[in-house]
C-alpha cells in the first residue's frame, strides 16, 4: 500500500520510484549505467531546477542534468554517470553540488554541473544503515525493542537492494549536508560527500514515513513529509523529534521563510503555516484543491507554490494567504525556481518552461492560471 501511494505522488512530489522499472535487476543496470547523450535534454522530463549563481541547472529522467549560462535560451547536458531518474539538486556555491535520485543514489558536481561523480547509492546506503542499527542495538541491549526493530528495518534495506529513492537534500555548507527520502532514510556528511552517516536513528520517525521536505535556520532543523509528519531539531541536527500538526495527509513542500515562518504544502491544496517555529500551525485558504508539488521564495521574498495541475500560487505576506498567478496553463509542475529578472523557471513534463511575473505578482481573481 504505501509502494503504491509513493508511486502515486513519484513525480509531482520529485520523489519515487520510477514505474517503468519493475525488477530489481533493472534498477542496478540503470544505476550503474552512464546517462544518455541528447540533443534536447532541457525538454525532457525534469524533476527539479535550481540556480548555481547564474547558471540553471536542472535534473530529471533517466539521468538527465542539463545547464544553461543564458537564462535557458541555449542548453548543454552534463556528463552523468547514472540513468536512474534525478529528483532534486541543490548547489552551495556556484561550482559545488549535489543532486539525490532513485536507487538511493547522490551525485557531486564541483564544476557547477558540467561533470558528476556517485558519492554514494542504495547499496552502500543499506549496508550503512545497517553498521548503525548493529552498534545502536549492541549499545542498547537486546532488551532495547526500538533498537531491535531498526536493526530490523535496516537488514531489510540491504535485502531490499537499492529500490529507494532519495527525495531532497539540504547542504549548509560545501562539507556538511543531509539527504532524505523514502521510508525515514536520512543520511549525513561532514566532509564534502567523501563519506556518509546514517542519521536515521537520530529522527523520531520509528514507522519509517517518508521525508520529502528539509530546511533549517541557524541551529533549528526542520523535516516534513508523509501523514502529517513533521520534525525539529534545536541542536542543530542531532536530534529531531516529533511535532503534530492539525493535518493527516502527506506534506510535499517544506518552505521556511527568511523572517521564520514556515509554510508546508501538502495533498489536495491543503497548506499549513507556523508563526512560532512549528509549535502551532494555521491552515491558510488555498482556493484551488490541487497537490502540491515544489515550492521556491524568490529574491524579495514572495513565496511561490507550484501543484500537480501546472498551476502556480505566490504569497506576498509570508504565507498568510496564497492566490493563483495570472499566468499561462502549464503542464505540471515537478519544480520551480527563480531565475531572476522577474522570470520563475518551472520544470515537469514539458522540460524547461520560463514564466515572466513581473511585479504585479497575486491574481486578485480566484479562478486560477489561465
Amino acid at each position: 500500500m504505501r509502494k503504491s501511494r509513493l508511486l502515486l505522488f513519484s513525480f509531482f512530489a520529485a520523489a519515487t520510484f520510477m514505474a517503468s522499472v519493475s525488477l530489481h535487476a533493472q534498477a542496478v543496470d540503470a544505476l550503474d549505467r552512464p546517462a544518455v547523450a541528447t540533443q534536447s535534454g532541457e525538454h525532457a522530463t525534469l524533476l527539479d531546477v535550481t540556480m548555481a549563481g547564474s547558471r540553471v541547472v536542472a535534473v530529471g529522467e533517466r539521468g538527465v542534468i542539463v545547464y544553461s549560462d543564458d537564462q535557458g535560451h541555449s542548453w548543454r547536458q552534463g556528463s552523468v554517470p547514472t540513468s536512474v531518474s534525478l529528483t532534486q539538486v541543490r548547489f552551495a556555491t556556484p561550482s559545488v553540488g549535489w543532486a539525490v535520485g532513485h536507487s538511493g543514489v547522490v551525485l557531486h558536481t564541483a564544476d557547477g554541473g558540467k561533470t558528476w561523480t556517485r558519492q554514494l547509492d542504495g547499496r552502500t546506503a543499506a549496508q550503512l544503515a545497517l553498521d548503525a542499527a548493529q552498534a545502536d542495538a549492541q549499545h542498547a541491549g537486546a532488551g532495547n525493542t526500538a533498537a531491535q526493530r531498526a536493526l530490523a528495518d535496516a537488514q531489510r534495506l540491504v535485502s531490499d537492494g537499492p529500490d529507494k529513492p532519495f527525495l531532497n537534500l539540504l547542504f549548509e555548507s560545501d562539507k556538511t549536508g543531509y539527504v532524505v527520502g523514502a521510508y525515514g532514510l536520512i543520511f549525513k556528511t561532514e566532509d564534502g560527500g567523501t563519506t556518509w552517516k546514517s542519521w536515521m536513528g537520530h529522527v523520531d520517525n520509528p514507522r519509517g514515513m517518508h521525508i520529502y521536505g528539509i530546511a533549517e535556520q541557524g541551529d533549528t532543523m526542520y523535516l516534513a513529509g508523509e501523514q502529517g509528519l513533521f520534525l525539529k531539531s534545536t541542536d542543530h541536527g542531532n536530534k529531531f523529534t516529533h511535532v503534530d500538526t492539525p493535518y493527516k495527509g502527506t506534506f510535499f513542500t517544506l518552505t521556511l521563510l527568511p523572517s521564520g515562518e514556515i509554510v508546508l504544502g501538502g495533498m489536495k491544496g491543503n497548506a499549513y503555516r507556523s508563526t512560532d517555529q512549528g509549535r502551532s500551525f494555521k491552515k491558510v485558504d488555498v482556493p484551488v484543491p490541487v497537490s502540491f508539488s515544489a515550492a521556491t521564495v524568490m529574491s524579495d521574498g514572495t513565496l511561490i507554490l507550484a501543484n500537480q495541475g501546472g498551476m502556480l500560487l505566490a504569497s506576498q505576506d509570508k504565507g498568510a494567504s496564497i492566490k493563483p498567478l495570472s499566468s499561462v496553463t502549464l503542464p505540471p509542475i515537478a519544480g520551480v525556481a527563480d531565475e531572476g529578472h522577474g522570470v520563475l523557471l518551472t520544470v515537469g513534463y514539458g522540460g524547461v518552461i520560463p514564466v515572466p511575473v513581473g511585479t504585479n505578482m497575486a491574481s486578485s481573481q480566484s479562478g486560477g492560471a489561465k
